[in-house]
């Protein structure tokens, strides 16, 4: 059976502080519903003014421009709950305090362990990717009449992923023939 993984989308600024190292923790106002360790693909957000000026701000990574690709992957292995640690989950996610308490809007944030970090040579693009649920066609035939292999093209078309996701959801793991 296929591996539940999940897509994360974050944006430039953040990609380029995970792929140095810097940021160990990626906070979040959710989690998902999926025991840890799992997979997590990066998906680097198209490009953005950075100021006001109108800068924007291009994620590099691996001699390429990452944005609007999935730029690499890490295990998550586990959830940090600020509780009494918010100037820990700060610390790991370079994130300030007052902007934690102002993003939380009093609710619950969840911090996901970065570990096991990898950033691909070249980014990948979305359509490499399947929502969870997807069945290759060997699988969808058994499942189904003998006589509706047909209709798997289209049925396989809904599964795949066309835009980043607001936040997250979760995907196929990558197999090796998708790279």
């Amino acid at each position: 059976m296929m591996e539940k993984a999940v897509l994360l989308s974050i944006q430039p600024k953040w990609c380029e502080l995970i792929a140095s190292g810097e940021k160990t923790i990626e906070v979040r106002k959710t989690m998902p519903k999926i025991h840890t360790p799992f997979k997590v693909y990066i998906y680097c957000t198209k490009d953005e003014p950075l100021y006001d000026s109108g800068e924007k701000f291009w994620c590099k990574v691996a001699g390429e421009f990452g944005n609007g690709k999935v730029i690499g992957e890490f295990i998550c292995r586990g959830m940090m709950v600020p509780h009494n640690s918010l100037k820990l989950m700060s610390e790991q996610s370079c994130v300030s305090e007052s902007e934690l308490l102002e993003y939380s809007k009093g609710k619950t944030l969840y911090g996901w362990r970065i570990s096991d970090l990898v950033i691909y040579d070249a980014p990948k693009k979305l359509s490499q990717f399947k929502k969870f649920g997807f069945m290759t066609e060997e699988d969808w035939l058994a499942a189904l009449y003998p006589n509706t292999h047909c209709h798997y093209e289209a049925w396989a078309k809904k599964f795949t992923i066309t835009r980043s996701p607001q936040s997250w959801c979760y995907v196929v793991e990558l197999e090796e023939k998708y790279d």
